[in-house]
């Protein structure tokens, strides 16, 4: 069995394009715990603690976790508390460019099989205040690093310059892909 540890409509829809079948559970876990100076290492241990939270009940199955989060000018951009920070990011983020980054970790129960950090640069036009006041009306940036989404096409214009669509997104397809038959488990 493989389980998805997030119910992340953007992860599964992601991992349903590499396998069909498969379970999500929600992590049991508190992020907050984890603390890192660097962003990539940061999402790389929250990605294990979600994992971890999950394997200790399933130790036959495979678990898949990620976590990504947004740096700009070496600051951490996670989600936002609420529609002021949200603003406030979006406010910092446009017209420049920041990167994302998404670990993901693969365990068979306890044991870890793989991990990865993947990395994309992103640039977001400039937006007038009223556009980001409207696209945070939407709620769509509250659940986000970086409080928006890359495939909100119609509130936000980003242009990702390296890495791919679906690291920003917070599922490396093609690394996870690789990664899963390389394993075997697919």
């Amino acid at each position: 069995m493989i389980i998805l540890a997030s119910t992340s409509p953007r992860r599964i829809e992601i991992l349903k394009e590499i396998i069909s079948d498969f379970t999500t559970l929600s992590p049991l876990c508190d992020e907050r715990e984890i603390d890192d100076d660097d962003c990539s290492l940061l999402c790389l241990k929250e990605a294990h603690l979600k994992a971890k939270s999950i394997a200790s009940t399933a130790s036959n199955s495979f678990i898949i976790a990620s976590d990504t989060m947004v740096s700009y000018q070496n600051e951490k951009l996670g989600k936002p508390e609420d529609e002021k920070s949200a603003f406030s990011m979006l406010k910092q983020l446009q017209g420049n460019t920041h990167q994302v980054y998404t670990a993901y970790v693969i365990y068979h129960g306890l044991t870890l099989l793989k991990e990865r950090i993947v990395e994309a640069d992103v640039f977001i036009e400039k937006m007038s205040d009223e556009e980001i006041n409207k696209y945070i009306e939407t709620k769509s940036p509250l659940d986000k690093a970086g409080a928006y989404g890359i495939q909100d096409k119609d509130y936000i214009h980003a242009k990702i310059l390296k890495g791919d669509i679906y690291t920003v997104m917070g599922l490396p397809k093609e690394d996870l892909e690789h990664d899963l038959k390389e394993l075997k488990i697919i």
